[in-house]
């Protein structure tokens, strides 16, 4: 991999220049996506681009991001804040393809996230950061180890010196949100959300 210093511009073209899970057999045709936004203060970061951004070359477009960028509109950031005060990204950069003859998604590998993860150690080293939000399972391990969603959803925790409010995954094929207390959890983590945003004014 291409040396990462604080110059984004050389951050990116390495980033938009991987191969990797396509050269170990994971995937036929990479196409990293983020949404790279150097002076943003708040890292929100999901599990794997979708087959409609992978299409689009867009990101969190489909379904499951329209809902997310709404549960952040709620918490009181621009409809277009994705990209530009929030640096969105994901666990794996590449769509994974969907689960073998299903219509929905499938999860990166642990091989495929080891892979991916110099990217965001960069992103994190690079960046003035002052608000995690991990949606969903994968990312929330990523930065608070294992854990039931009912204990982390609605609280905020602390990486590094950097408060972490974790949201639930925005698909459409979680019923983690059936519930209505988990729905309570959503709503509480929004709040806190929007609490800490309106300290990075």
């Amino acid at each position: 991999m291409p040396a990462v210093n604080t110059d984004w511009s050389a951050f990116e073209t390495a980033f938009r220049s991987c191969t990797k899970c396509e050269a170990a057999g994971f995937i036929p045709a990479a196409r990293p996506l983020t949404l790279i936004s150097p002076k943003a203060k708040v890292y929100l970061v999901g599990q794997a681009p979708s087959r409609t951004d992978h299409e689009t070359h867009g990101f969190y477009v489909g379904p499951a991001g329209e809902k997310l960028k709404g549960w952040l509109v709620s918490a009181g950031f621009a409809p277009d804040a994705l990209g530009t005060t929030i640096y969105a990204t994901a666990m794996t950069r590449c769509f994974p393809g969907r689960k073998q003859g299903m219509s929905t998604d499938r999860a990166p590998s642990r091989a495929e996230q080891k892979l991916c993860s110099t990217w965001m150690d960069c992103e994190l080293a690079l960046l003035d950061i002052r608000l995690i939000i991990p949606f969903g399972a994968m990312s929330i391990n990523r930065f608070l180890g294992a854990g039931p969603l009912t204990e982390r959803i609605g609280n905020v925790f602390d990486y590094q010196g950097i408060p972490v409010v974790p949201l639930p995954h925005s698909s459409g094929a979680s019923t983690w949100l059936n519930s209505q207390e988990n729905k309570g959890r959503l709503t509480a983590g929004l709040d806190a959300i929007a609490s800490i945003r309106c300290t990075l004014q």
